[in-house]
């Protein structure tokens, strides 16, 4: 069966990108089932790049992490909170 990809974004309230993504819905043992696919991007509430993942079927499968002033790092050094892991890495 095929499950088309949606599309799904949000702004923060000083309007800057917060992020955007791509994730199917499918129906599986009588029960829906959401899941990531493809690129998901965050970025800082300054406009800067602040994550991005590439998920195949629900699972992270590559990953990039920035600072606030655009220097590629380690995820570990800008993912500071157990909330963030959940929101930025869902996997």
């Amino acid at each position: 069966m095929n499950h088309p990809l949606k599309r799904c974004s949000g702004n923060y309230s000083n309007g800057q990108m917060e992020f955007t993504g791509t994730y199917v819905t499918e129906l599986s043992q009588g029960s829906i089932k959401e899941y990531r696919e493809g690129l998901w991007q965050f970025w800082h509430p300054n406009g800067s790049l602040r994550y991005e993942g590439v998920y195949k079927k629900g699972s992270l499968i590559s990953k990039k992490c920035w600072t606030t002033s655009g220097e590629l790092v380690a995820c570990d050094l800008v993912i500071t909170t157990a909330l963030d892991k959940i929101r930025l890495l869902k996997a």
